[in-house]
C-alpha cells in the first residue's frame, strides 16, 4: 500500500515569471539619500532594469490572459466534463471573472501585442483601451504605429502621456472617418489627421500680474476659475482609479473587507459629484450682453 509520502503530489502550472527568474534582490532597509547620490551605477542600472522587466512581464501578461480566455472560449475548454459552462469556468478558474471583463480582455489583447511588437515593450491598460476606436475604424498594426507615434512626440517634449490624452486625440482623429465609406481610404484619412494632431500642445504660460498702479482689465477673463482646476486634478484622479482598478496584483493582495470599504468610498464620492451644482454670476452675464449690444450700435 502506497504511503501518503509516495503519492505523486498535484502537478502545478508552469510559471513563465517568478522569483526564480528574477535577479534583482529586496535590500534588508532603504538606503538614505548620502549612500545613494549621483547617477545609478552600472550594478544600480541591472537592477532597474530587473524591475522594469517585472513591470513589463504583468502588463504582457494582461493580453496574454486575453488571448487565452478566447482561446478558451472559442475551443470550448471550458467544458471540462461536458457539462460546465463559460460562466461556470469563470467562476471556478478566475475567481468569479465576469462575462465582462472577460469580453473586454479577449477585444483589447490583439491591440496590446501590435503596441507591444512596434513599440519593443508593453503599454499601460488604460492607453491600449484608449487606443481602441482608432484600431476598430484602421486596424491593430495602424493603431499601434500611431500610439508609437505619440508616445515618441510626448517623450521627446519630456511630457507625461496619460489615457485621457489620447481619448481626446483619438476622438479628433476620427472625424474625418465618418465622411469615408472606402476602407482604404478611410484609414489614409485618419492616419493624416493623426499626424496633425498627434503632438502635445504647446502649455500655456499664466498670465503676468498687473504692475502696481494699474487696473486689471475687466472684460479679460484672465483669473484662472478654481473649479477648472479643481476638475482637471478630479479627471486626474478618475484616471488614476481606473489604472489602479485594473492592477490585478492588488486585488489578490485586498481582502473582501478592505474592497467593500473601498467601494463605498467611491460611491460616497460619486455621490458628492453627482449632486454638484455649477453656478455662474448673472450680473457678469448681463455686463457681457450690455458689452455685446453696445457694440453692435
Amino acid at each position: 500500500m502506497a504511503t501518503t509520502d509516495d503519492a505523486a503530489p498535484e502537478k502545478l502550472r508552469d510559471q513563465p515569471f517568478t522569483l526564480a527568474h528574477w535577479g534583482a534582490t529586496l535590500p534588508e532597509r532603504d538606503l538614505t539619500p548620502e549612500e545613494a547620490s549621483g547617477p545609478l551605477s552600472d550594478e544600480e542600472q541591472l537592477q532597474l532594469a530587473e524591475c522594469h522587466r517585472a513591470v513589463d512581464n504583468a502588463r504582457s501578461a494582461q493580453w496574454l490572459l486575453g488571448r487565452a480566455l478566447e482561446i478558451v472560449r472559442r475551443r470550448r475548454l471550458y467544458r471540462g466534463d461536458g457539462s460546465r459552462t463559460w460562466v461556470q469556468y469563470l467562476a471556478a478558474e478566475h475567481d468569479g471573472m465576469t462575462e465582462r471583463d472577460a469580453r473586454r480582455l479577449q477585444e483589447e489583447w490583439r491591440l496590446a501585442k501590435a503596441v507591444q511588437d512596434a513599440l519593443g515593450k508593453p503599454a499601460p491598460a488604460s492607453h491600449v483601451r484608449a487606443m481602441l476606436d482608432y484600431a476598430d475604424s484602421t486596424s491593430d498594426e495602424q493603431a499601434a504605429r500611431a500610439y508609437v507615434m505619440l508616445r515618441a512626440a510626448f517623450e521627446a517634449a519630456r511630457m507625461r502621456l496619460a489615457a485621457h490624452q489620447i481619448t481626446a486625440r483619438v476622438a479628433k482623429a476620427l472625424e474625418p472617418a465618418a465622411s469615408e465609406k472606402d476602407p482604404h481610404s478611410r484609414r489614409q484619412a485618419v492616419e493624416v489627421r493623426w499626424r496633425e494632431i498627434h503632438a502635445p500642445q504647446p502649455s500655456i504660460p499664466a498670465p503676468s500680474k498687473p504692475s502696481e498702479g494699474t487696473q486689471p482689465s475687466t472684460t479679460a477673463r484672465e483669473t484662472t476659475d478654481p473649479l477648472a482646476d479643481a476638475v482637471n486634478a478630479v479627471e486626474r484622479a478618475l484616471q488614476r482609479v481606473d489604472d489602479a482598478l485594473m492592477d490585478a496584483s492588488a486585488a489578490e493582495r485586498r481582502s473582501t473587507a478592505e474592497a467593500e470599504h473601498l467601494q463605498k468610498r467611491l460611491r460616497k464620492v460619486g455621490r458628492i459629484l453627482a449632486k454638484a451644482t455649477v453656478s455662474a454670476d448673472d450680473v457678469i452675464d448681463a455686463e457681457v450682453v450690455e458689452d455685446e449690444g453696445e457694440a453692435r450700435g
